[in-house]
């Protein structure tokens, strides 16, 4: 990356461990460099067309957040979905447009390739998409196992493949090697945040080579290098660099082999995930219900199911009908609940059971031939038959 003395996000130091008057010196420095982004960010353009351009994206962010706070309280899910993924696919094709890759001077953030960046972000949106559209054929878990397996195997074969390419990088580099001389440092404040504020803050920085290529004199540093402690080779060394044909201010100096291996790992891991949920798709369904909780409330968007295994396993035979029966009324007798049902059939409760019926709600009701055996229920509201057997009085 190339060594520009005038950039606002670092400076230039000849000093390779940091003292106390440096880090005051650094932290008035990290100061203004938030001064100037909040007005670069929120302080107007001088054309309307600029303007648009430079607000347009923050308008959209909000009335996202808008919508989907008015989704979530009104319990649609699917515009709830389809929104987060929009989002997605929307960042991932903004990506891709010149001109909107964030920081591209900042030599802390990692140069992800725009393609890969733009690929990533529009398979994640459409890994909740497509899901959404198509649960009510297959099934909502199994959908959403689908998506959460694809969301998975993308982000692990993307870093793979970003790494991949960050070493095919420093291969390249390696054959064509230059001496280069250690000048100095570049170095930034880093730090992080928590709930209770700004955390620890600590400098962070990389060395400047200056060097000779084909006849023109070079002064760059090794991009997504910045480390903290004491920095190495010392001011006036001269190192073997590693350089790009196509880009002499490529420089390459730390092989950074342990960030490697552990994205790498990490990656492993995340493919195997998808690849063992990509495995429980078929294993998974609805048949236990799906819910989604919401803002406005628990929202059941698949109702769980029973068959004629269920039924037989709570009964104890095979000989049985099906009935589907409205519920008249639930009245107490003589200490006793019980619920009438609008073909004139009367149902006695056990205690506490009353509180699952109300008058209107539809049931299952399933009748053995063998009198001796009990009659059972399943809520309608819950409950789906998918089973062989015939229901009487089930709505077309």
């Amino acid at each position: 990356m190339r060594f520009d003395e005038d950039l606002k996000y670092y400076y230039f130091s000849e000093n390779s461990r940091t003292d106390d008057e440096e880090r005051s010196i650094i932290y008035e420095h990290s100061k203004n460099i938030i001064r100037g982004y909040i007005k670069r960010t929120f302080g107007p353009e001088k054309s309307l067309g600029a303007n648009i351009k430079k607000f347009a994206p923050v308008v959209i962010f909000f009335v996202v957040v808008i919508l989907l706070i008015i989704f979530s309280l009104n319990k649609m899910v699917g515009p709830i979905l389809y929104t987060f993924g929009g989002i997605f696919v929307v960042a991932g094709i903004l990506l891709a447009l010149p001109g909107n890759q964030i920081d591209d001077e900042k030599p802390s953030t990692s140069k992800i390739p725009r393609g890969l960046g733009s690929a990533m972000a529009i398979l994640v949106g459409l890994a909740v998409i497509i899901p959404t559209i198509l649960a009510p054929k297959y099934g909502y878990a199994k959908c959403m196992v689908a998506g959460g397996a694809s969301c998975f195997a993308a982000a692990g074969l993307f870093f793979i493949i970003y790494t991949i390419i960050g070493m095919a990088r420093f291969s390249r580099a390696q054959s064509n090697p230059v001496q280069g001389r250690c000048i100095g440092y570049i170095k930034m404040l880093e730090g992080s945040e928590n709930d209770a504020g700004p955390g620890r803050l600590f400098v962070v920085g990389t060395p400047v080579f200056e060097y000779t290529k084909n006849g023109t004199t070079y002064r760059a540093f090794q991009e997504n290098n910045m480390r903290t402690g004491r920095l190495t080779p010392e001011v006036g060394e001269t190192v073997i660099l590693g350089t790009l044909p196509e880009d002499p201010y490529a420089v390459f100096y730390h092989k950074n082999t342990k960030a490697k291996i552990f994205a790498f790992v990490m990656s492993a891991i995340a493919i195997a995930v998808g690849i063992f949920l990509f495995i429980m798709i078929p294993k998974v369904t609805d048949s236990n219900g799906f819910r989604v909780n919401t803002m406005g409330g628990d929202v059941q968007i698949a109702k769980a199911q029973f068959n004629d295994k269920d039924i037989e396993k709570k009964i104890g035979t095979s000989d049985y009908t099906i009935e589907y029966l409205t519920v008249k009324s639930v009245y107490e007798e003589d200490g006793t609940w019980y619920v009438e049902f609008t073909n004139g059939r009367k149902s006695k409760l056990g205690a506490g059971v009353e509180k699952e019926y109300s008058d209107g709600m539809s049931v299952y009701m399933i009748i053995p031939d063998d009198r001796t055996k009990g009659i059972i229920t399943f809520l309608a509201e819950d409950y789906e038959y998918a089973g062989s057997k015939p229901v009487e009085g089930l709505p077309e």
